[in-house]
């Protein structure tokens, strides 16, 4: 079974192209890297620029952060990232875990994502752990999954994850249920 890492880009990098590993030159971010590395069977990067790429792919240094970009070039974004999944998930050696150390932003959709593309054991390692908390797990090598249960399937998500009535509530992206009568309302 193949295990994915995608480890996020951050905003401290280097003026001059080269491997994406050495254009992020952010100390949290090469010990991500580093741990991610040592763990799993492949690493990528997910950046707004370029996608997921790999950690020796050549890039252009570039000033992007999508949480603040126009809602057109997140959707674009987003287009792409999806389409990369779809194709992840028709691959013969696609990956039979996925962990994703990328932040809040988007996670629950590219979860979903992955689930609904047959890649359904996703996790995010050290949730909810402080940054601080998530250095002392790196530096000490804490395995940040147990192979043995994912193997075993333990770490799947339902077929419905992040869709309406997957946790009994509704989806994070759907609108909140009404309780407004829609015959009752007057329209102008």
């Amino acid at each position: 079974m193949q295990t994915l890492a995608i480890i996020p880009c951050t905003n401290q990098k280097a003026e001059q192209p080269g491997k994406a590993r050495d254009l992020w030159i952010g100390n949290h971010f090469q010990l991500i890297l580093a741990h991610a590395e040592m763990f799993y069977d492949k690493v990528m990067i997910m950046s707004y620029k370029y996608g997921l790429i790999g950690p020796d792919e050549w890039i252009e240094p570039y000033d992007i952060d999508i949480r603040y970009a126009k809602a057109a070039d997140k959707l674009k974004w987003w287009f792409a990232l999806r389409t990369q999944i779809i194709e992840m998930g028709k691959s013969e050696d696609k990956p039979g875990l996925i962990a994703l150390y990328t932040g809040n932003f988007e996670r629950d959709r590219i979860m979903r994502e992955f689930v609904r593309n047959g890649m359904k054991q996703v996790i995010v390692p050290f949730e909810g752990a402080s940054v601080g908390q998530r250095m002392a797990k790196v530096y000490d090598c804490i395995e940040p999954f147990d192979r043995e249960k994912a193997e075993a399937g333990g770490y799947e998500l339902p077929d419905n994850f992040g869709e309406s009535g997957a946790t009994g509530e509704a989806a994070k992206y759907a609108p909140p249920a009404s309780e407004i009568d829609p015959t009752d309302v007057e329209w102008e």
